[in-house]
């Protein structure tokens, strides 16, 4: 394809519409594929909102995999604890033809995949998008418009798949070290974020900020063991970009907390520690933080939806 063409049309589907999926299948729509996204529960449109930009886009919504057919490419954009709600999707969407590319957070991205969509390939991404998910089909973009996918054939055809979209794919030549260094930062924010009920105005608190550097420190450790290029001067410049966020803005983790949906700790801390387990490595931080979200109850609100603490047992 030459550099002036344009990608043909082509039909691709996307497994949740959370704040990911939604942002990624609005980009498909604007880059004009025929896109499915594959839901829970129906709405009418997708709708981005972006500061005072408002977008609007008529994609397909089915909440039935039944009557869908295999497509080239499918997007999965759910969290990883909801992997196996995706299974039936996943049949009907793939076979030989098919590349899965997998959107979720943490270093396990394609564990279990597989076993779905045995016929498909597979390919990890690591998602640069900060979006939150208001209502059903209804998504505030805060920043962010890429992703990294590893070096292969996918690279080019993702690239060409998104072009005009407004969202980009890179190509991570060390992906182990992209995905730890990633997860460096997510382990901190977004479990701090979500403990405290605080956005990343909290990091300007000196002791949670002592806290986060211990948390990335055993991160790259463990990252270092599996063969990611990590030094302590990565760990201290993760630690300064928490600096460069808005004060209110928040992370994902948070925003499900407050709208009472599950934790996505298990892919991200808890990631580190069984890691840690097989490798005989010490993370008491991040072992210490994965309990502390384990143990969190839904929150009850107040007036106006305000979050109050639940009452103890």
């Amino acid at each position: 394809m030459g550099p002036n063409a344009r990608t043909p049309r082509t039909a691709v589907a996307v497994i949740g519409a959370g704040a990911v999926g939604g942002v990624v299948a609005s980009a498909l729509h604007r880059a004009g594929h025929d896109v499915t996204v594959c839901v829970r529960t129906r709405f009418d449109e997708l709708r981005i909102e972006n500061g005072a930009r408002v977008e609007r886009f008529p994609v397909r919504v089915v909440t039935d995999p039944s009557d869908l057919k295999p497509v080239r490419w499918v997007l999965l954009a759910v969290k990883s604890f909801d992997t196996e709600s995706a299974a039936t999707w996943l049949r009907s969407l793939c076979d030989e033809d098919t590349t899965v590319v997998v959107l979720q957070n943490g270093v396990e991205q394609t564990e279990g995949v597989q076993d779905l969509a045995p016929r498909a390939s597979l390919v990890p991404a690591l998602v640069y998008i900060q979006a939150e998910r208001l209502a059903p089909g209804r998504i505030r973009l805060g920043y962010g418009d890429s992703f990294q996918v590893p070096r292969g054939p996918w690279a080019e055809e993702l690239a060409e798949l998104f072009e005009g979209s407004g969202m980009t794919v890179d190509v991570a030549e060390d992906l182990t070290t992209a995905m730890w260094r990633k997860l460096m930062l997510n382990i901190a924010v977004n479990s701090l974020t979500a403990l405290t009920l605080r956005r990343m105005e909290v990091f300007q608190d000196a002791h949670v900020r002592e806290l986060a550097l211990g948390l990335m420190r055993e991160a790259s450790a463990v990252g270092g063991a599996l063969g990611a290029r990590l030094t302590e001067e990565d760990v201290q410049r993760t630690l300064a970009f928490t600096a460069e966020f808005a004060a209110d803005n928040g992370t994902s983790m948070l925003y499900d907390r407050l709208a009472g949906r599950p934790l996505e700790y298990d892919a991200l801390n808890g990631a580190v520690v069984r890691q840690a387990e097989k490798l005989g490595i010490d993370v008491p931080l991040n072992r210490a933080v994965t309990a502390l979200l384990q143990a969190l109850r839904p929150l009850d609100t107040g007036e106006a939806g305000v979050p109050r603490l639940p009452r103890a047992a």
